[in-house]
């Protein structure tokens, strides 16, 4: 969002006394950067908040109202008086509109949204921006994510290269996380090293996929401070609308809680959030599942492996090659040939034993079950425990 706002910005800046190159230099920044450009245009120009397909509609419709004014009127309008009139005397959104220079009203913006160090917007701006993207969720039934990021023994960086060269790390991790997430995706300093970034329209699994490029990417940062090396990681914990959650301080808190996890595991990994659900009971089930990594290599194969028990809470299965550690994230497609149906459902790797020769049992716990999956796991779980009842 932020990379599209400083575009518009140059815009209005760069052609402030030609209207006619000013409309075509914001017409390629949408050519650019598609529907998600017109609510920040709008944004920029008005401080209206408003969804992508009616600000598309209402920079079209602007253009226009500009055109039939100067049409009217016999000279050139100016892009502003076209947007002010439109929105007073047309849409009717502003009621009172203040004039002001728009460098002084962005240096007031930049004070009050954005952390002076980092660039990263601040907390209070994150709770704002939080509030509204949920609620956004929620009304076109899309999904959200959370990421918590904390900077791995940042204490370790003060106390051995001092104050400043944390200040500089801490700068430098910030712009190398703005490079690698989408112009949408909101990014703030949460307090201290912590950085927390909320995904838009982003399910869990392709949440973990970022996450976990962003912790290479750390890992392969080659920070210096005056000549001396800096090598960091990140740990992080995602959790999703609305799969975990449908409260916003809730999915902080279970992103928060995923990344203690990450934490308590060694550090540089990243755990999606999964509540603890040891008490529900495991029943045999045997038939072969299709396992694949959650990778950000788009080449991992699949392979099937021979499930062994199954519950709520995760599965166990067979397989002649670890092929993971603890912590991985992975994908599981599971057959349930009783119902004639197969669900798609997302895992952790919790626990890897040898079993045999050249064979090992790698226990998963369920990431996330959407309403259908549920039902189908757990009819299947009430047949099988009906028969051992009645039997």
């Amino acid at each position: 969002m932020q990379v599209v706002r400083n575009k518009i910005l140059d815009c209005l800046y760069n052609y402030s006394s030609n209207d006619e190159k000013l409309v075509t230099a914001l017409d390629a920044v949408a050519a650019e950067f598609g529907q998600q450009a017109f609510p920040v245009i709008l944004h920029v120009l008005t401080h209206l908040d408003v969804s992508r397909h009616e600000a598309a509609d209402f920079w079209r419709e602007i253009c226009l109202h500009r055109r039939k004014m100067s049409e009217l009127l016999g000279h050139d309008v100016n892009l502003r008086t076209a947007i002010c009139d439109y929105f007073c005397s047309i849409h009717k959104s502003l009621i009172n509109p203040k004039v002001v220079e728009i460098h002084i009203f962005e240096n007031t913006i930049n004070t009050a949204k954005y952390d002076r160090l980092t660039g990263l917007y601040n907390r209070a701006y994150f709770d704002e921006c939080l509030l509204r993207e949920v609620a956004r969720a929620k009304r076109y039934d899309t999904e959200l994510s959370v990421l918590f990021l904390d900077i791995d023994n940042f204490k370790a960086v003060n106390d051995n290269h001092g104050h400043l060269a944390g200040d500089f790390v801490l700068k430098e991790i910030s712009q190398a996380i703005v490079g690698e997430i989408r112009s949408e995706d909101i990014a703030s300093r949460y307090g201290g090293e912590e950085i927390i970034i909320i995904l838009p329209e982003t399910k869990k699994a392709t949440g973990l996929i970022l996450a976990e490029r962003i912790r290479q990417l750390i890992a392969n940062l080659a920070l210096q401070y005056e000549g001396k090396n800096i090598p960091l990681t990140i740990s992080g914990g995602l959790a999703s609308f609305p799969i975990d959650s449908s409260d916003p301080t809730e999915l902080v808190r279970f992103a928060d809680t995923a990344l203690l996890r990450a934490k308590s595991l060694g550090k540089n990994n990243v755990q999606a959030y999964s509540p603890n659900k040891r008490r529900y009971v495991r029943v045999g089930f045997s038939p072969e599942i299709i396992v694949k990594k959650i990778s950000i290599d788009e080449a991992t194969e699949s392979f099937t492996a021979n499930a062994q028990n199954l519950s709520l809470a995760g599965i166990l299965f067979r397989s002649t090659s670890p092929c993971f550690a603890v912590g991985d994230k992975i994908q599981l497609h599971i057959p349930f040939e009783d119902f004639n149906v197969s669900v798609l459902l997302l895992g952790t790797v919790a626990r890897i034993e040898l079993a045999g020769a050249n064979e090992y049992e790698i226990g998963v716990s369920f990431l996330e079950m959407d309403h259908t999956s549920k039902n189908e796991v757990s009819q299947y779980l009430l047949k099988k425990l009906g028969r051992k009842i009645t039997g």
